[in-house]
């Protein structure tokens, strides 16, 4: 008896530490180095292949240096600049630790200390090393939406030296013409409008050729003690911005522990927010900690504040693609929804950025960039309406009504837009399309552009600049009946019945019509109908679960759905949810993009569409499957991919991908 009343003791306290395990994971930065692997060496501007880290919206990164490389102690890699369609590596090191030993009149060789780190951590860069009895800690990170502080802490731990402390760096290329020196700032001039500059301690700067140095006065560092240097690095547009963090950044330099403490406080609140709630997900945040934090990561590092003809601050594609600097539309809602929870603000201008391209019809661009004189607004095409759902999540995380009043008439104005544009026969089933009269432009307004049921399409005009594909798509009008009762919600919020009732009584009239119109009783799946005949166009794409996600099928349509989705030979391949049936001809998952590859924002929709029809066993089955499965995501540093293969499960495309990672975050 004894035995067993110790036994159960012994069960009750390891559950119980178990549990403060479980309840004090993830909370402290230091918890995750490494998560994802920055280190490179970078050798010419265009340098592809080596990941970097930014922070705060900044428009350039940096990396770390590989530790194994001589005289690469000292330093982290970069910046890279972000620039559409012209991203480059501005300088192989452009704030490097110059210590000399004034005694000896000589500077130290960084290359021969004893490196005990070189880390990146959440919000962070760390190295680490010792060399002729001094301790050196380096930090890097983010203070503001250009400005990017470098500090190093040295610690004298033997007998009383004399040594100066400063920086130095390269620049590649002729950039090195256009340096300026300016008081305790070194300009370095990009173009007309857009310039780098570094910010020291004092004003004894010297250039040659394509390389600076700065060094700091002579003290006196006794045994024990601690002294700190610290640089400021800025990417800015425009002489005004130049003259501004010029200013703002001196506080930085005087004394740089109120923002590291900050930087710190805000890492370590992402992580812990990234950890609450998690018994609803349907992932383990727990079981896949580090991929949580990876996703996080993801989308923090594709942060990019206002600038150019981007009015309000939001997240790109990918930092790594050069023809991703800019925002999209259906990506932008998915990224708002995933970093509410983490950043209200950044969400809602994400929103606000988009809206900001709303023309006077109602219609919101598909994209636009930084720079317009590069490349112009995409007006051919928007994207699939989703801002419903983003604005009302948004709000969820944020409560912020004032938010909801800005953006309520311009979502009316969106939602009808599309009933006045992409509804050719009026009959309250819309269709994709166009305002050039392409079929390109209308197959890239569904977001899936060359998927296979549009391979027949015919193009049609409804009205000047307004065309349709002749096909009414179902994910298309399963997003509007979502998106009518997202507007039910927010007109409800603002007390506005009358609108309330007409779009709740809408949703219910597109959604009957969904289901038996678009629905095949023989094969258990939701189609595309061709316009007139309303001919079902029989390809079994993520558009066929679409309904599902969107709360728009019956409970019997959705479970013969889940047994479509749940086939080995169709969509439950090794790696599963791929954007074409894999029984299909033309399934391509190598060279297909939308005819093969799995997408996880679909994968997202799948998942979410079977638990909400009550199969949830088959819905974490799936999402554990496609983590587990997908190479490089769940247990690697390997960055998260814009798409996979559905059979040999490999990573395609761009490489940090915002919309992936968002998604994730979605199922924890």
């Amino acid at each position: 008896m004894k035995k067993l009343i110790l036994g159960y003791v012994i069960t009750i306290l390891f559950v119980s530490c178990q549990e403060q395990v479980q309840q004090n994971k993830g909370v402290d930065r230091y918890d995750y180095p490494d998560v994802l692997n920055l280190k490179g060496t970078i050798t010419v501007p265009q340098q592809y292949g080596v990941s970097s880290f930014s922070d705060l919206g900044t428009w350039h990164s940096f990396s770390l240096n590989q530790e194994a490389e001589n005289g690469q102690l000292g330093n982290f890699a970069g910046p890279y600049l972000m620039r559409q369609q012209q991203s480059f590596w501005l300088s192989p090191s452009i704030l490097g630790l110059q210590i000399k030993d004034v005694v000896n009149n000589e500077i130290l060789n960084l290359s021969e200390a004893e490196n005990i780190a070189n880390v990146f951590y959440p919000g962070l860069l760390k190295q680490s090393f010792e060399l002729n009895d001094l301790q050196v800690e380096l930090y890097l990170f983010n203070v503001n939406e250009r400005s990017t502080v470098i500090t190093a802490d040295v610690t004298n731990k033997g007998s009383n030296q004399e040594v100066q402390l400063g920086w130095n760096g390269s620049v590649f290329g002729k950039l090195n013409a256009s340096m300026q020196i300016s008081g305790n700032a070194l300009q370095i001039d990009i173009n007309e409008n857009e310039s780098a500059q570094l910010l020291f301690n004092g004003n004894n700067i010297q250039k040659a050729d394509t390389t600076y140095a700065y060094i700091d006065e002579e003290l006196q560092l006794k045994s024990g003690e601690r002294t700190t240097i610290t640089a400021v690095f800025s990417y800015t547009f425009n002489e005004t911005e130049r003259a501004q963090y010029t200013n703002a950044n001196q506080v930085f330099i005087k004394d740089v522990k109120p923002a590291y403490t900050a930087n710190e406080e805000r890492w370590n609140k992402y992580i812990k927010t990234l950890f609450q709630g998690s018994g609803a997900g349907l992932l383990d945040v727990n079981k896949y900690d580090k991929l949580a934090v990876k996703s996080l990561l993801t989308l923090m590092h594709n942060w990019r504040s206002a600038a150019g003809d981007i009015y309000h601050q939001g997240i790109v594609p990918s930092y790594a693609t050069p023809y991703f600097q800019g925002l999209w539309a259906w990506d932008s809602w998915k990224h708002a929804v995933a970093i509410a929870p983490f950043e209200g603000q950044l969400a809602k201008d994400h929103i606000r950025a988009m809206y900001d391209y709303q023309n006077e019809e109602g219609m919101i661009a598909d994209c636009f960039f930084r720079d317009l004189d590069i490349e112009g607004v995409n007006w051919r095409n928007t994207k699939a309406p989703l801002s419903g759902w983003c604005i009302y999540e948004v709000y969820e995380q944020t409560k912020d009504i004032e938010f909801l009043k800005e953006l309520y008439p311009k979502l009316l104005k969106y939602h009808e837009w599309w009933y006045i544009n992409r509804d050719h026969d009026q009959n309250g089933l819309c269709e994709y399309g166009s305002t050039d009269g392409t079929r390109i432009a209308a197959a890239w307004e569904s977001g899936m552009d060359n998927a296979v049921r549009f391979d027949e399409a015919v193009i049609i005009e409804n009205s000047k600049g307004a065309y349709s594909i002749n096909q009414e798509s179902v994910d298309l009008n399963a997003y509007l009946v979502q998106e009518k009762l997202y507007i039910q919600k927010i007109a409800e919020l603002l007390n506005d019945k009358a609108v309330a009732g007409k779009y709740a009584n809408d949703a219910e009239v597109l959604k009957a019509q969904i289901q038996n119109v678009m629905y095949s009783e023989e094969d258990g799946f939701f189609y595309d109908v061709e316009l007139k005949s309303q001919d079902k166009i029989r390809i079994q794409g993520p558009e066929g679960w679409a309904p599902l996600y969107n709360n728009v099928a019956t409970q019997d349509q959705a479970k013969e759905v889940v047994k479509v989705i749940m086939d080995a030979s169709r969509f439950n391949t090794p790696m599963p949810f791929p954007t074409l049936s894999a029984a299909h001809e033309k399934f391509n998952p190598q060279k297909g993009y939308w005819r093969g590859p799995v997408w996880l924002d679909q994968a997202y929709f799948g998942i979410v569409g079977m638990n909400n029809y009550g199969f949830e066993a088959e819905a974490r089955q799936m999402a554990q499957k496609m983590v587990e499965s997908a190479k490089g995501m769940a247990y690697t540093q390997e960055p998260i991919r814009e798409n996979y293969h559905p059979l040999s499960k490999e990573g395609l495309n761009a490489f940090h991908f915002s919309w992936s990672a968002a998604h994730i975050i979605m199922l924890f």
